[in-house]
């Protein structure tokens, strides 16, 4: 979540699909689609009826840095798990992605078929950028958004996305508790 009543998540995601809706222990609700940027691969869906959603904390001010721990919390291969969130732990190997594509981060935490769109934070619990793709002939060669393109993007649609310069260093299973309930399992169909 990323106000009160949006959702984002990869483009890929929802490409070529009709209908969209969102799911996790706090119910179930239908989504509408409210705008892509396929470049950077991010798309801004709003949830259809009054729900009050806790937002995710951006990153803001300096980047993140190499080899400092990260963890991605989402929802890979949901029906294989039956839908239960995922959490992975990795660090930052690289600022840039292939062929110094600047846009994106490269992490070693696993993921998985449905990691994308999965918020990938720092050890504060603030977003460092958005699960997007994995290179499959590597081993944990897997890549982010920028949380400042992320923060654009929103910025972009008149959402003001939450942010925090730092905060107190927690153990993963602290984040997780923390950011679960700002976490949805997307569902798209055509």
């Amino acid at each position: 979540a990323v106000s009160k009543n949006h959702i984002m998540t990869c483009a890929h995601v929802i490409r070529d699909m009709r209908r969209y809706r969102m799911r996790s222990l706090a119910g179930n609700y239908d989504l509408e689609y409210v705008m892509v940027d396929e470049t950077n691969d991010l798309a801004l869906l709003r949830v259809v009826g009054n729900v009050d959603l806790e937002p995710v904390v951006f990153k803001d001010g300096p980047s993140i840095n190499l080899g400092e721990p990260v963890v991605a919390v989402g929802y890979p291969l949901s029906g294989l798990t039956g839908g239960s969130v995922a959490v992975t732990q990795g660090g930052i190997s690289a600022l840039t992605g292939v062929r110094s594509d600047s846009s994106v981060l490269q992490f070693t935490a696993p993921i998985q078929p449905g990691s994308s769109g999965s918020p990938l934070f720092d050890m504060a619990g603030q977003v460092t950028g958005m699960v997007t793709s994995a290179v499959t002939d590597a081993q944990n060669m897997n890549f982010a958004v920028k949380a400042c393109l992320a923060m654009s993007f929103l910025e972009a649609a008149h959402l003001v996305p939450q942010r925090s310069h730092s905060g107190p260093s927690m153990a993963a299973h602290e984040l997780v508790r923390k950011v679960q309930s700002s976490l949805w399992m997307i569902e798209a169909q055509a």
